[in-house]
């Protein structure tokens, strides 16, 4: 049976009145816990979460290591380094993590979103409102002209960000698709920069035609509408993500796996921190909406990942034993 968020504060002020802990539990690692802060917000909120966990359930002392997919899934790898990955965009990383896990250097703990990460292209509600034939990427080559910007003859498809796999494989569809005769595909610079053209353009109500993923504050915050694509093919689909690609074919994008992938030494010595790592899951609209609110109240990671605590102790105090879920609410502000 499920035991109330109401039961665990009665438990925590109980375990503290009665001073039945003077100190902290001991922590199964007896070395700082590097976590992986990747530098988009729903990773940085996840490593903000599962360092309050570990530090104040848990007793352990961690730090933040600077990461991103790629990199992070090498120095793991290679050295160990960082512990935790809280959400490790797999795919991306496929050929480093299972060469980490034949050594095992790495393990995969979990899966950190229920419906795993989301690539795809979109438009916002209101275009399709107004034009009710655009149901699929094909359908917007009839509608181009909507897509213009000053100076350009073509419509303009905002690419995903510079130097992810995405962006190579939303140029490749493009030609697939045939849609490069009709659109120019435009790189924002920056995710920052992304973010502000959507977020300008959906304010005026103008047609935006753009790559974003998902679970996303963007998506939690406006009414968008995924475009249908051909199926995903893994056997008709190696070429697309390759920059240099000269036959691209017309595909889906696959449906990312994004773990939560930690160093062995954790699996090996931890084994309390290892399944509380594995368990550690979320929906997808969930992760949208906590994302919203962090944007709505300009919250940093470690603020919406307090809020997250505080709000939603439902979710994460399935994760945990009882005893580690009363130490975590005990030291909420």
């Amino acid at each position: 049976m499920r035991t109330s968020v109401k039961t665990l504060s009665t438990l925590a002020a109980c375990i503290l009145s009665a001073g039945a802990l003077t100190a902290q539990a001991s922590c199964e690692l007896d070395e700082t816990i590097q976590i992986a802060d990747m530098s988009w917000a729903s990773a940085s909120t996840l490593a903000h979460v599962e360092s309050k966990i570990l530090e104040h359930g848990f007793g352990c002392k961690t730090e933040f290591v600077p990461g991103e997919t790629v990199t992070t899934a090498t120095t793991m790898v290679k050295k160990g380094r960082p512990h935790i990955a809280p959400e490790l965009w797999s795919s991306n990383a496929k050929k480093l993590l299972e060469e980490g896990e034949q050594k095992g250097s790495v393990s995969v703990a979990g899966s950190v979103f229920a419906g795993g990460g989301i690539d795809a292209w979109w438009v916002p509600k209101y275009v399709v409102e107004q034009n009710p034939d655009i149901k699929s990427v094909q359908d917007l080559a009839r509608h181009s002209e909507l897509f213009q910007v000053a100076g350009s003859d073509k419509g303009r498809f905002y690419n995903s960000i510079p130097g992810w796999s995405s962006e190579a494989r939303s140029s490749n569809l493009m030609r697939a698709y045939g849609l490069d005769e009709q659109f120019e595909v435009y790189s924002a610079g920056s995710g920052a920069a992304l973010d502000a053209a959507i977020v300008s353009n959906y304010k005026r109500k103008k047609p935006i035609f753009f790559f974003y993923w998902a679970p996303s504050a963007i998506l939690g915050k406006y009414d968008m509408v995924k475009l249908d694509m051909v199926p995903f093919d893994a056997a008709n689909d190696s070429c697309n993500a390759e920059p240099n690609c000269q036959t691209p074919s017309t595909s889906g994008f696959p449906v990312v796996a994004v773990n939560t992938v930690v160093a062995g030494k954790i699996k090996q010595q931890a084994p309390a921190i290892y399944q509380f790592l594995s368990k550690v899951q979320l929906e997808n609209d969930t992760v949208n909406k906590l994302l919203a609110w962090g944007e709505d109240n300009s919250a940093d990671p470690e603020q919406t990942a307090e809020h997250f605590l505080k709000t939603h102790q439902a979710i994460w105090t399935t994760w945990v034993p009882q005893d580690v879920a009363a130490k975590v609410i005990a030291q909420l502000k």
